[in-house]
């Protein structure tokens, strides 16, 4: 719940202050006296680094550490992670690192608090990694095959073993940039450039769990070509990371030139396309049930095929990672209302999901095709909506009681351990 709360917190910070920028919403007299009289350096910098400040600090520590750490031990049939207080250690981390890149994105502030936040974060996200392979490889029950696990724990353990690949490699190239000196904030940027790849790649796999288990539950199926999305999950982790690792370690990144950019790429859009086929199969098998949670996958699966399109665009790599950023949100909202029951005690109100919904799809929309001008602002604003009415659902969600539930609200399509549990009393959750 730490995570979470984190993300939410997150996600508005770093939300609100992007869409104020991009609609020219920030009192000019706030944004002088926060920068240290540079405005202008402030507002470049919120530009440039709201990507990393929004997948950093929201996406990946809700997919993995929010919705992974609670639902892998239910899904395991396992009272606990493996080290609860090495969970507790990663977010003190996690949430360390963010207050202290929110801080530098002031102009006032030293670049160097900037490159320790960012390491904090990565040895944060790393021990978060080394708990959940530990749980997964040692809490099952006994004889439990790893092949029987459902698709959203061999999510989750490909994340972490991607992630224990390619944090410390990240903390490293960090490391190495403040005993340099110079300029900073240029080569902070031009690393984070060359880690979009891997980003990408850490965002999906824990997003593709999550959807392949609503797509599923709404279906009324088993998931179909189980082997094949898991296949593609491992091209995914193991492929992708070892790329990046090998490629920054062998040449630094002055020497990570197209050629290994599109290889990286090419490892994440094929096992896209063949998660997809398996998707496609599945709802075919079975029958589709409309659902808000529902809305957000078929969301998720627009973007996906959207980013697939736009890496083959000349100089589509950026377009790809903002389509991947806003899917790995709507996958985050389909978790949300998918499991928010079993965290609480009651689901959210299906009128104000649906609005919340409407509103992110259409700031989507416009903000990936034009960012600028009157439509980016209107996307912006759309989008700054939407994040009030989330807001709204959540503090609705932790006032209100809990309600007496049925362990499987969502019906004999929920097949994964998680729902045959006993719904968890407020306090405990």
């Amino acid at each position: 719940m730490l995570y979470l709360v984190m993300a939410i917190v997150a996600g508005l910070a770093g939300g609100l202050l992007a869409v104020g920028l991009q609609a020219g919403l920030l009192p000019q007299g706030l944004l002088d006296a926060w920068a240290g009289g540079d405005a202008a350096g402030a507002a470049d910098r919120i530009a440039r680094r709201h990507g990393m400040m929004m997948v950093f600090f929201c996406a990946l520590p809700a997919l993995c550490g929010g919705f992974g750490n609670w639902f892998v031990p239910l899904l395991l049939r396992a009272r606990a992670l493996a080290f609860p207080r090495m969970a507790l250690a990663g977010w003190v981390l996690v949430a360390a690192g963010f207050v202290a890149v929110l801080a530098g994105l002031s102009p006032a502030v030293a670049p160097q608090v900037s490159v320790l936040a960012l390491i904090a974060w990565c040895l944060g996200m790393l021990l978060q990694a080394i708990n959940m392979v530990a749980t997964i490889l040692n809490m099952g029950p006994m004889g439990q095959r790893l092949r029987d696990l459902p698709m959203f724990v061999w999510a989750q353990g490909l994340t972490a073993m991607m992630a224990v690949m390619v944090m410390p490699v990240l903390a490293g190239g960090l490391t190495r940039i403040m005993l340099a000196g110079g300029d900073m904030g240029a080569r902070i940027d031009t690393l984070l450039h060359v880690f979009a790849g891997p980003e990408i790649a850490l965002l999906l796999l824990p997003s593709i769990g999550i959807v392949s288990q609503v797509v599923e539950t709404f279906s009324n199926v088993p998931l179909q070509m189980p082997r094949v999305v898991l296949g593609a999950l491992t091209v995914m982790s193991v492929g992708g990371a070892s790329v990046w690792v090998h490629d920054l370690l062998h040449g630094g990144l002055e020497h990570m030139q197209a050629p290994a950019a599109m290889v990286q790429l090419g490892l994440i859009v094929l096992p896209v396309l063949a998660v997809l086929v398996a998707w496609g199969r599945t709802v075919r098998m079975g029958r589709v049930r409309a659902s808000v949670p529902m809305e957000w996958a078929a969301g998720f699966v627009a973007l996906l095929l959207a980013g697939s399109v736009m890496s083959l665009l000349p100089g589509g790599m950026a377009d790809v990672h903002a389509a991947t950023l806003y899917a790995a949100v709507f996958a985050l909202f389909a978790g949300f209302y998918y499991w928010i029951g079993k965290m609480v005690g009651h689901v959210a109100p299906a009128g104000a999901s649906r609005v919340h919904f409407g509103l992110t799809a259409g700031g989507t929309v416009l903000s990936l095709l034009a960012f600028h001008g009157m439509a980016g602002v209107l996307g912006a604003v759309l989008m700054g909506l939407s994040v009030l009415v989330f807001a709204g659902i959540v503090v609705r969600a932790g006032l209100r009681p809990a309600e007496a539930l049925p362990d499987n609200y969502w019906g004999p399509g929920a097949r994964t351990p998680e729902w045959q549990a006993h719904m968890p009393a407020r306090g405990d959750a």
